[in-house]
């Protein structure tokens, strides 16, 4: 009984760290993923807001060019959020999650965002199912660290995501916010980019990650248990 005990224990916690995601808002419009471990713009179209761009609707190109060149708050090597394809060759569409493309897919880091930091609903649950209510909201997260809600500004309908498709080279990925959809269009279209870096550039100091208060209740009663049995 008492290896059950400890086995329960940890699929609880192994499920827990990879489950609970969170956001912190790190001030200055930064706002830090800790499950992917980048931090994005709180701004998610500070291409228009910024005087880069007239309308907001950027090609593809002009897209990659201008979080290659984006300069925010001292940090540089900005750049679009990746799909993080499982085939990029030849791709398959599913509303299980399970290809990248179609919908409820939450390995690209644009889905994650949408899917378990925002937890907004697709058009379409796993089941082909349409769900009222789908897209997203106002963009409201609560943070990690202080409990507080706090805002995505000026959210779009559809961004462009890192990855050209690799069998046009005509297309590229982009993620739909408004319905919670992975798909590639024409890179020429126009469509808003949301600029995202690497690691916790505006931490000081570094939070606990949101998991970890879960593990170390775990490791105290597993300690428990121990000392009742021993």
């Amino acid at each position: 009984m008492t290896n059950l005990l400890r086995l329960s224990a940890y699929l609880f916690l192994c499920v827990s760290l990879n489950s609970f995601a969170a956001l912190y808002d790190r001030d200055n419009g930064l706002i830090y993923d800790d499950v992917l471990d980048i931090t994005w713009l709180q701004d998610a179209n500070y291409s228009l807001t910024s005087g880069y761009d007239n309308n907001g609707g950027l090609t593809w190109g002009d897209a990659h060019q201008w979080a290659g060149q984006l300069v925010f708050f001292g940090y540089d090597n900005w750049r679009l959020p990746s799909a993080n394809l499982m085939n990029p060759t030849n791709p398959c569409w599913s509303n299980i999650g399970d290809c990248d493309s179609g919908y409820n897919n939450d390995r690209g880091e644009l889905g994650h965002m949408f899917y378990n930091n925002l937890n907004i609903l697709s058009k379409y649950d796993i089941n082909n199912n349409y769900q009222t209510g789908h897209g997203i909201t106002d963009g409201q997260f609560t943070d990690g660290e202080t409990g507080n809600n706090v805002s995505i500004l000026n959210i779009q309908g559809s961004y462009w995501l890192s990855e050209g498709l690799v069998s046009n080279a005509g297309d590229a990925w982009i993620f739909e916010i408004f319905s919670g959809r992975q798909a590639f269009t024409d890179k020429p279209l126009g469509l808003a980019a949301w600029a995202v870096h690497d690691g916790d550039i505006g931490a000081s100091p570094v939070p606990l990650p949101a998991g970890i208060y879960l593990f170390l209740s775990g490791l105290v009663g597993l300690g428990l248990m121990r000392g009742r049995n021993a």
